[in-house]
């Protein structure tokens, strides 16, 4: 047990449990005025579709791993007075086979009921717990949100979501249809950035229609994960600074984000390990991540990049 944990005794705390593809998070929390007052916060790499993503079945040693990750959180949750408990599960979830499975199981060992929402919610869910971060401009964004099944596209405007869609081309998914070398061939970017601009055929269409419409989209925001890989590289490995909007809020430059286009891409896995900004679980998945990246914003000719750390778990807490 985490000595560090303290026993918070607010009636209105949430316990947010965030079941990705990649990766499982928890977060105890309450919103207070429009902000977030976080008590707690955990992430355990699962990778839950790692050996089955693609044939939509959950390996039995990824299974195992998550069920010891939900009774990891169990613990540590009943060390709180909480209020309630918002469980979802993503992509791998929602179409595995044995999804429906898993989930019994975890209410029936942990008392967890745990939704397996849809990419359309998922998208719509992430919209609002970005928009916790900062305050959107007056103008039409795109929010991107990289996971390991699934990918969700966002164009709203302040408060109102214009258009959203979520793509089953998450980096997990990626990775196993493509199998990069290492590092990752010219020709193995083109391959893979083809199959982007044809599975991305709907995100085009939208921001055209946008455009029409008078909104051309000239903002990108990133949602938690690739894009605090992105900060944290940054920082510790290229030594390139950023400006924080809000504590959970960051503006890159191009200028920078190239950078860090670069330095992964013509990576090896070796030297993706040393670095500081990295962590392990990501190795793998940051060179399909950082492409889809990338191939996102040179395609729409989009020139500003905000990295949010928020993402679903906060757009849960306002379920």
């Amino acid at each position: 047990m985490d000595t560090n944990l303290l026993r918070a005794k607010s009636q209105k705390l949430k316990a947010i449990l965030d079941l990705g593809t990649n990766t499982f998070h928890l977060l105890i929390a309450e919103v207070q005025e429009s902000e977030i007052k976080e008590h707690y916060q955990k992430q355990i790499p699962v990778k839950i579709g790692a050996g089955g993503i693609n044939s939509g079945v959950i390996a039995p040693d990824a299974y195992l791993r998550g069920m010891e990750a939900l009774a990891q959180f169990h613990e540590i949750i009943s060390q709180y007075s909480i209020a309630s408990i918002v469980a979802t599960g993503t992509s791998a979830i929602r179409n595995a086979k044995n999804g429906a499975a898993f989930l019994a199981e975890a209410r029936d060992r942990f008392g967890f009921i745990i939704e397996s929402i849809s990419g359309d919610l998922e998208a719509e869910l992430i919209y609002k717990g970005v928009g916790l971060s900062f305050n959107f401009p007056e103008k039409a964004v795109l929010v991107m949100d990289i996971g390991g099944g699934s990918v969700e596209f966002i164009i709203g405007k302040k408060d109102k979501i214009l258009w959203k869609q979520s793509f089953e081309i998450g980096a997990a998914r990626l990775l196993e249809r493509f199998r990069p070398s290492n590092p990752i061939l010219e020709s193995e970017i083109a391959e893979i950035r083809q199959y982007l601009q044809e599975m991305l055929k709907p995100l085009t269409k939208a921001l055209v229609q946008t455009e029409q419409k008078g909104e051309k989209v000239d903002l990108l925001i990133g949602s938690a994960g690739s894009f605090e890989t992105l900060l944290d590289v940054l920082k510790l490995d290229l030594h390139k600074t950023y400006t924080s909007i809000t504590p959970f809020a960051h503006k890159v430059s191009r200028e920078n984000v190239n950078l860090f286009f670069g330095l992964i891409l013509h990576s090896t896995e070796a030297e993706r390990k040393e670095l500081k900004g990295l962590l392990d679980f990501r190795v793998d998945m940051i060179v399909v991540a950082t492409l889809l990246f990338k191939h996102v914003l040179d395609t729409y000719s989009i020139g500003n990049l905000v990295a949010s750390n928020y993402a679903l778990k906060e757009g849960l807490l306002k379920k």
